[in-house]
């Protein structure tokens, strides 16, 4: 792990020095400098996700700049993207971390589905009982919440629910399926 962070941060110093004099570039090589500096403290797969979130924003601003600057940094981002996928691969949660965070929110769809179907179904037609109970969904976030900590990820969506699991609704649910599609990936 070490030998990969210190691969990205020579990677990180190269692109610096090709790019001082592109002040466009400069806001995004700086957040992406302190996520590479965050990784200090110890490497995880929420602190890769951090890198790789600032090096997209890196690479983006490559785009839009001169051809002849382009043409000097884009090589060093691509550098940069090999280095962060070697350290996402070494950082990758469990596939059993992958598999609750799936099966949560197909249940969550589920639900969500069941709120909509609620929502507009014709006047006077029964109510449907919705799928998959809030404490049935909380039950399943505790251990998953644990994992994703340990990982390193903050998840105050699914902390939410966790909190107070009556507080489930159409737009909490949302929520939580969106902070576990950019956990997951």
């Amino acid at each position: 792990m070490t030998e990969e962070l210190t691969l990205l941060e020579a990677a990180l110093f190269q692109l610096q020095s090709a790019a001082a004099s592109v002040n466009e570039m400069q806001l995004t090589i700086g957040i992406l400098s302190s996520a590479i500096e965050a990784a200090r403290q110890g490497v995880s797969a929420a602190i890769v996700n951090d890198i790789e979130f600032a090096l997209n924003d890196v690479a983006g601003a490559v785009g839009e700049l001169s051809a002849a600057d382009a043409e000097r940094i884009a090589p060093l981002v691509t550098m940069l993207q090999d280095d962060v996928a070697r350290l996402k691969e070494s950082t990758a949660l469990a596939p059993s971390v992958l598999n609750s965070i799936r099966a949560l929110q197909m249940k969550l769809k589920a639900r969500r589905a069941g709120i909509e179907r609620q929502t507009y179904r014709p006047e006077g037609s029964p109510e449907e009982r919705l799928p998959h109970p809030p404490e049935e969904l909380r039950r399943e976030a505790v251990p998953l919440k644990q994992q994703l900590a340990a990982a390193g990820f903050a998840t105050p969506a699914l902390d939410g629910l966790i909190a107070d699991q009556s507080s489930l609704r159409f737009h909490s649910i949302n929520e939580i399926l969106n902070e576990l599609d950019v956990i997951g990936g």
